[in-house]
C-alpha cells in the first residue's frame, strides 16, 4: 500500500503569511509615521503661528512708537523755540503744533500757578488746569497719559461725529528758565480717533487683531468691532499683571486665536503710557498651511503603502507561488503518484528543490529505470 502524505494540521501558506507580515508592517510603519509627522506637525505649527505673532505684534508696536514719537519730539521741539518776549509768538507756536486738529486737538502753555498763558486757538486761556494729571505730572518731569474723556474742553472743541465724547492721550514736559527753574508745563492732548484709525489700518496690513490694555487694565483701543471693557482670558490677565506670553485661546465669539501678550515697547526718549498690547491671528486660518502639508504627506504615505501592496503581491504570484506548486508536487510524489517533477528556475533554490524531488523519484522508482533500460537493450 502506497505511503499517504497528509500534514498533521491545517497551517497558513507562505503566500498568507508573507502578505500578513508585509500587510502588519506597512500598518504599523503608517501608525508610526503618522504619529511622528502629527507631533512634528503641531511643534512646527505652534512655533510658525508664534513667530507669525510675535514678528507682527512687533511691526504694530514699532509703528505705532514712532508715530507716537513723531508728535512728542514736535512738542519738544517747540519746548525748545518758545519765546516768551512776544505772547503772539507763543500762541503761532502752538497753533502749528496742533495743525488741523486731526492728530493733536489741543496744545498749551500754563504757569507753574497752573493757569493757561497760551493755547492753540485760545482755548483755556486764562484758566486754571492745576487739578489736571498731566499739568500735575508735568511739573516733575516728562508724561504720557492713558486715554481719558475730555473734561475742560468737551464744549469747547467740535463734537465727534458720532455723537461719542472726545477722547484724549495726554504728552507734557517741563518749560524751564534759562537758570533750571521749572517756569511752566507744556502739554498737548492726542485726538484718540486717530491714534485708533492707526490702529485699523496696522491691524489690516499685518492681519492682525489688535487689543490696547491700558495702566488700569481697561481696553484702551482694539481692531476689531466687538469691545467689551474687560476681557476675562488668560492672554488679558498677563497683560493685566505686566506678564507676556503667548498661546491658543477660545474667545467669547467661539473662535480659536493664537494670541500673544507683550508690554510696551520702549522707544527712544518716548515716555511711557504703561500700555500692554494683546494681539490674535485666527489659528485655524494661520494653520491651513502645516495641516495641508500633513494631510498630502499623509496620503503620499498611504500611496506609498499601497504601492508596497502591490509589490507584494507581485512577488507572490512571481516566487512564493512556485513554492506552494512546488510543495503540492511534492506531496503527490509522496504519495507515490507517477507525477513529472516540477521543475522551475525562477531562483536557485527552486532549481535545487526540483532537482532534489527529481532524484528522490527516481530513487523510489528504480525498477522502472532498469525494466526501461533492458528495454532499450532489446
Amino acid at each position: 500500500m502506497p505511503f499517504r502524505f497528509r500534514a498533521t494540521a491545517p497551517s497558513p501558506s507562505l503566500a498568507f503569511l508573507t502578505m500578513g507580515f508585509v500587510l502588519v508592517s506597512a500598518i504599523i510603519g503608517l501608525v508610526m509615521a503618522y504619529v511622528l509627522i502629527n507631533e512634528r506637525g503641531r511643534v512646527y505649527e505652534k512655533a510658525r503661528l508664534t513667530d507669525a505673532v510675535e514678528i507682527r505684534m512687533h511691526g504694530v508696536q514699532t509703528a505705532v512708537a514712532q508715530s507716537l514719537h513723531r508728535e512728542w519730539r514736535n512738542l519738544l521741539a517747540v519746548r525748545d523755540q518758545l519765546s516768551f518776549s512776544r505772547p503772539q509768538d507763543l500762541q503761532l507756536q502752538l497753533n502749528a503744533l496742533v495743525g488741523d486738529g486731526d492728530v493733536v486737538s489741543w496744545a498749551g502753555f500754563a504757569q507753574t500757578d497752573g493757569i493757561v498763558l497760551a493755547a492753540s486757538s485760545g482755548l483755556l486761556v486764562g484758566e486754571s488746569v492745576q487739578a489736571r494729571p498731566w499739568f500735575k505730572a508735568g511739573l516733575t518731569g516728562t508724561f504720557a497719559g492713558d486715554a481719558h474723556e475730555a473734561l475742560l474742553l468737551a464744549s469747547k472743541l467740535p463734537p465727534h461725529p458720532e455723537g461719542a465724547p472726545l477722547r484724549f492721550l495726554d504728552f507734557a514736559t517741563p518749560v524751564k528758565s534759562s537758570d533750571g527753574s521749572t517756569i511752566g508745563v507744556l502739554g498737548l492732548h492726542l485726538n484718540v480717533d486717530w491714534a485708533q484709525r492707526l490702529l485699523n489700518e496696522l491691524a489690516e496690513a499685518m492681519k492682525v487683531d489688535i487689543f490696547v490694555v491700558g495702566a488700569d487694565g481697561a481696553l484702551v483701543a482694539t481692531s476689531v468691532s466687538e469691545k467689551s471693557a474687560t476681557l476675562d482670558l488668560p492672554s488679558f490677565r498677563m497683560a493685566r499683571s505686566g506678564a507676556s506670553g503667548s498661546g491658543v485661546e477660545t474667545w467669547p465669539d467661539g473662535h480659536t486665536y493664537f494670541t500673544t501678550t507683550v508690554a510696551e515697547l520702549a522707544y527712544a526718549d518716548l515716555p511711557r503710557f504703561g500700555w500692554n498690547m494683546v494681539a490674535r491671528i485666527d489659528g485655524d486660518a494661520a494653520a491651513l498651511p502645516v495641516r495641508t502639508m500633513t494631510r498630502d504627506l499623509l496620503l503620499r504615505l498611504f500611496g506609498f503603502a499601497l504601492i508596497l501592496l502591490l509589490l507584494t503581491l507581485l512577488f507572490i504570484v512571481a516566487f512564493i507561488r512556485p513554492f506552494a506548486d512546488l510543495a503540492r508536487n511534492a506531496v503527490e510524489i509522496a504519495d507515490g503518484a507517477d507525477v513529472y517533477p516540477m521543475e522551475s528556475h525562477r531562483t536557485r533554490e527552486l532549481a535545487m528543490i526540483g532537482a532534489a524531488l527529481a532524484h528522490l523519484q527516481s530513487e523510489a522508482h528504480p525498477h522502472e529505470s532498469r525494466d526501461t533500460g533492458a528495454h532499450e537493450d532489446r
